[in-house]
């Protein structure tokens, strides 16, 4: 149903479409529990474990005998350590011969040494770490799909995990394209362009648990571009192609996926970045990205990213939102389009403002905006509105105007 070349998804369907196309991965490695942050896990993982072990103080204070407190707050004038209580540390396995534990912040000792009690235990146990009260072995500790926190890693250790399988690093080949292009970080001949999406895209790639393969600039040659997109097809997950998506004389990408794949979207019914695409080579799915640096990372945060989630057997995921209100009227056009926002704080409210492209370098834009609104095609939304941002950074970097 999404074949057709007329039908261009907005970001929702887009979504739907991903989540319906990409599969997870089935590739695992075993590595070790120490090293394992941020990975997936490819499997349950149960405890070896039993801890404590064995009863253990849950506090620092003094062990005691509870049925000396049967009959009320016993005399203690003539207590002696090791006999009527011990000291017991926070951790510490206690002696098999007391059974609670009463804080140290409620005992005194006068200058001969005599204990004097602040308060009583209520119960049996109290201050007492029971066996098996932090882990139990058997228990399931990870899950299939989780991803690996510094807490779960804590776990795992705990419950006497050194090792874990996770799933393999997917595999991302990008291949950029464009007769116009030169490697960036070196000297810019006159009418050539610098490429940076390729880093871009790795650092991407990288960020969501990855692994780059990066092809060197494909010019715009039918076969050369073929050739690249066949060989990225054997060796990676997911295979990224940017540029030579839009109708130019030069722009082979569709041409190109059709030839060895089915392609499912042609392009989007969003901008910027309306020219991606969706296609499968068998079970390898290949995003086309636009070439202008602007829609290829909108489009690489929005689809390549989420595409990496899912292949981890995460879910699709959108930045957090803020409700501001709208600084000035802001006009739809003949697509649905992502509207770059700077949102500020003014008397205490929260406020969006659409920064103004025109004019203005892909710095300036970036180091101005901080937020984006999805404004649907057609669509008019007068100042004043109330508005749910899409929110680059945290609200704490959220300045006055």
């Amino acid at each position: 149903m999404y074949k057709k070349p007329g039908f261009e998804p907005s970001r929702n369907e887009m979504f739907s479409i991903l989540e319906n196309n990409i599969k997870p991965m089935l590739e695992d490695e075993t590595i070790s529990v120490a090293t394992s942050l941020g990975r997936i896990c490819a499997e349950d993982v149960y405890a070896k474990n039993t801890l404590p072990n064995k009863p253990v103080s849950a506090r620092d204070g003094i062990a005691v005998h509870f049925s000396d407190f049967s009959k009320g707050t016993p005399d203690t004038s003539e207590w002696s350590e090791g006999k009527e209580y011990c000291f017991s540390n926070t951790g510490v396995a206690i002696r098999e011969d007391y059974d609670t534990v009463i804080t140290i912040e409620n005992v005194k000792f006068d200058k001969s040494g005599k204990v004097r009690l602040l308060s009583v235990p209520e119960k049996c146990g109290e201050g007492v770490g029971v066996e098996g009260g932090q882990v139990k072995e058997g228990e399931l500790l990870a899950y299939t799909g989780e991803r690996i926190s510094p807490s779960l890693i804590g776990i795992l250790l705990t419950g006497g995990v050194a090792n874990i399988k996770v799933l393999s690093k997917p595999k991302v080949a990008f291949i950029p394209t464009g007769d116009e292009l030169v490697p960036s970080g070196f000297e810019i001949p006159l009418g050539k362009n610098a490429e940076s999406n390729s880093l871009m895209l790795k650092a991407y790639i990288n960020e969501c648990g990855g692994e780059a393969i990066l092809y060197p600039i494909i010019p715009d040659e039918f076969e050369k571009l073929k050739e690249a997109v066949l060989s990225a097809i054997e060796i990676a997950d997911l295979v990224l192609i940017c540029a030579g998506s839009s109708k130019g004389s030069k722009d082979f990408t569709i041409d190109i996926l059709e030839s060895v794949g089915n392609v499912i979207v042609y392009e989007l019914g969003h901008g910027p970045g309306k020219h991606c695409s969706l296609a499968y080579s068998g079970n390898t799915p290949i995003i086309g990205l636009p070439g202008p640096p602007t829609g290829a990372d909108l489009t690489a945060a929005l689809y390549v990213k989420n595409t990496l989630r899912l292949i981890q057997m995460q879910p699709i995921q959108l930045p957090y939102r803020i409700i501001a209100m709208l600084a000035e009227d802001i006009n739809g056009r003949k697509i649905d389009f992502v509207s770059f926002m700077r949102v500020f704080i003014k008397d205490g409210q929260y406020y969006a403002k659409p920064v103004e492209l025109q004019g203005k370098t892909r710095a300036e834009v970036y180091h101005l905006q901080n937020g984006q609104f999805y404004l649907e095609k057609g669509s008019s939304i007068k100042a004043g509105t109330l508005i749910s941002v899409e929110m680059r950074y945290p609200r704490e970097y959220i300045t006055e105007a």
